[in-house]
């Protein structure tokens, strides 16, 4: 099972891309993490572009992994960001974080990977 991530806001794709080089870089992710990427627009001058990062996952382990490091990422993030997860199911959950919320992301984050796990996932 996915979880695909996006970012909001005006600078999506580039806080996207930052996510996308972080979570590749967590040893517990790898192999498990993927760009997906939607076709350029006839105004687009690039051949596509990062649309969302997508995650596998599908053991509890994994999922604790990413829970932990997107609260990393969260804190590490100057301004604050904010993000989508959609679950398999299509639905979609927004987390702004502010600087000072960040830390309070990942019990927010384990609860939306709990649920995916009860929802029909291969978990713990």
């Amino acid at each position: 099972m996915e979880v695909k991530i996006g970012a909001v806001g005006d600078k999506g794709v580039l806080e996207l891309v930052a996510l996308f080089r972080w979570l590749r870089s967590e040893r517990q992710l790898a192999g498990q993490v993927r760009p997906e990427y939607k076709p350029a627009g006839p105004e687009d001058l690039s051949t596509g572009v990062l649309d969302v990062v997508s995650i596998a996952v599908g053991s509890g382990g994994v999922a604790v992994a990413l829970a932990q490091s997107l609260t990393a990422w969260l804190k590490s993030r100057r301004p604050a960001v904010e993000f989508d997860m959609t679950l398999p199911d299509g639905s979609t959950y927004r987390l702004g974080v502010a600087d000072a919320a960040a830390a309070q992301a990942a019990p927010i984050i384990e609860e939306i990977l709990r649920q995916i796990r009860a929802s029909g996932g291969t978990g713990e």
